[in-house]
């Protein structure tokens, strides 16, 4: 079993989006996670949270991987990971006031 975990200041992506907007999302995001995010309530909280999402997907990896290869999904409340085509459910995302965390728990059968 791997786990990664990474936590992201909501307030630093406010910066970065101020900054750089859609260039950060082209960047970070596959078209079909950008189109989900602007229809999201709180844009910046969902940014960070699905950002950690991938940062923490690579930790458990323990590899360099492209972030825009990392997709970001969410079915039915629940989020998981897309990556190569196969599908990982061991991922938590979650929100505290500035921040938002994700772990992400890999299977050694995944």
């Amino acid at each position: 079993m791997d786990i990664g975990i990474d936590i992201v200041d909501i307030k630093r992506i406010k910066k970065v989006m101020d900054k750089y907007g859609e260039r950060f999302l082209n960047k970070v995001f596959s078209d079909k996670e950008r189109l989900l995010l602007k229809q999201r309530k709180f844009l910046h909280e969902s940014i960070a949270g699905r950002f950690a999402a991938k940062e923490a997907f690579i930790k458990a990896k323990g590899m360099r991987l492209p972030l825009k290869e990392i997709y970001v999904f969410q079915r039915i409340g629940k989020p998981y990971i897309e990556y190569r085509g196969k599908i990982y459910k061991g991922l938590s995302i979650s929100h505290e006031r500035d921040y938002a965390v994700a772990m992400v728990v890999i299977h050694e059968d995944e």
